[in-house]
């Protein structure tokens, strides 16, 4: 293996090879925690040549790539399983706005926030938006298909997709960088590697769709006695506002977190069971249509209405919650897809369990109400709970839903793919890979077995 980063220097210098082990500490420990790997070393390669030349580098000393750009993964699926090396993506990070187009061209590397601040020069953005965005690149956007809070209005990151350049497991670049909105002159590689996690390709480049920034943002922050209710009301919401941007819900303990984090006060009086986090974006400020709408549902408890800037102060309540539930303990997250209709029952069901079996573990729901997205944060699990984990996601399947949402499957959840893909799903799958990756050396451990 010595000999793998030897080469690697050869090739690249040892500026672009980091084998101090403090350095490369935090690059192989996941955002929770709760994951961890060892590696040789750190490659960070600037251009697409040089990912080609890592990639058969390690191809011809068998030697695991684990690819990362922010390291955001909250299921593993950016740190090391098998050891090998890491290939960063972060210094592959060039942008070029074409505003006759709306699109960008990307490096892997540039970070959502990055991308957003450089389109926004021309009034433009990108429309996937996520909490992480400071530090979440293009490339593990792509790579694992992120969702985000406004997939009810524009669709995830595969929607967003309209080019891409790769090094595919073979050593092979791959360029679809035309910036074609329409092209079916053969398979669709964006599609393809997009959701991929990794195991398929290294992905270098990609062009993306761009949005006009929205001129104001109108939010409420709505507090409900029942999930069910919050759905009747984003039910009528998305017939009342052909502009709304996201519907999103939280309950009552991860609320209490992000209270504690800051000590800001809550602006509704007491932490309702659940709250519903509604933002209308256009041309116009909605404050009285949204007073009017809540106004006529009687699921309203009670309600906070602002707009453009001000709106932030709301959003601080959805947005930190990831933080706030990762200062609480290393938690097991579970990014499940429910059928909108089914997911009171679900929730119901979990914290059943839980108190039932599992009185120990502090279950933190939220997430994205519009696309049936539920992150279910699990706390204080301990050696003798390891189990629920798997019947949570059973339970899932046993309601039509999906294990994964939007994280990715990664290292968490790769004994659990067989609840909701068949055995034809997955063996088309692996019979995909090893053509692409023949000698299986891409993110071994993330997704499969």
């Amino acid at each position: 293996m010595a000999d793998v980063v030897e080469a690697l220097i050869r090739s690249f210098g040892t500026g672009s090879v980091v084998v101090d082990p403090e350095i490369i500490s935090s690059n192989t420990v996941d955002w929770t925690g709760r994951f961890k790997g060892d590696v040789l070393c750190v490659v960070r390669p600037v251009n697409s040549w040089q990912v080609q030349r890592a990639v058969e580098i390690s191809r011809s000393t068998h030697t695991p790539i684990t690819t990362q750009g922010g390291n955001t993964s909250l299921v593993g699926g950016a740190t090391p399983v098998h050891g090998g090396i890491i290939l960063s993506s972060l210094l592959l990070n060039e942008i070029e706005i074409d505003t006759s187009s709306q699109t960008a061209r990307v490096g892997a590397g540039v970070t959502l926030n990055a991308l957003n601040l450089k389109a926004k020069e021309w009034g433009l953005c990108f429309a996937v938006d996520l909490a992480s965005r400071d530090s979440a690149t293009l490339g593990g956007m792509i790579a694992t298909n992120a969702g985000g809070i406004h997939m009810i209005r524009y669709g995830g990151t595969r929607q967003q997709l309209i080019g891409i350049e790769a090094i595919l497991g073979t050593g092979k670049l791959i360029s679809r960088m035309e910036g074609l909105y329409k092209d079916n002159s053969g398979y669709d590689w964006a599609s393809i590697l997009c959701g991929s996690e990794g195991t398929l390709g290294v992905i270098t480049k990609a062009i993306v769709k761009l949005i006009p920034v929205p001129k104001h943002r109108t939010v409420a922050l709505i507090a409900v006695d029942t999930l069910s209710g919050a759905i009747r009301i984003m039910v009528d919401a998305r017939r009342r506002f052909p502009h709304l941007d996201a519907v999103e819900f939280m309950s009552r303990d991860g609320l209490e977190l992000v209270h504690r984090l800051q000590g800001k006060k809550w602006p509704l009086g007491e932490i309702p069971v659940y709250s519903l986090l509604i933002e209308v974006a256009g041309d116009v400020v909605e404050i009285d249509e949204l007073a009017e709408f809540l106004d006529d549902h009687n699921e309203v408890v009670d309600a906070a209405i602002s707009y453009d800037g001000q709106a932030e102060g709301l959003w601080y309540w959805r947005e930190q919650h990831s933080v706030a539930i990762s200062r609480a303990g290393i938690p097991y997250k579970l990014d499940v897809a429910i059928p909108i209709l089914e997911m009171p029952g679900f929730l119901n069901y979990v914290s059943e369990l839980v108190e039932l079996e599992y009185p120990k573990v502090r279950v933190v729901a939220f997430g994205h109400l519009g696309d049936g997205n539920v992150h279910v944060n699990l706390l204080n699990v301990g050696s003798p709970d390891d189990e629920i984990e798997h019947e949570i996601l059973a339970s899932v399947a046993s309601y039509g839903g999906s294990i994964s949402a939007e994280h990715g499957i990664g290292r968490a959840k790769i004994h659990d793919l067989s609840l909701t893909r068949s055995p034809q799903d997955i063996d088309s799958m692996r019979s995909i890979k090893k053509v692409l990756d023949p000698t299986q050396i891409l993110n071994p451990g993330i997704l499969f077995e």
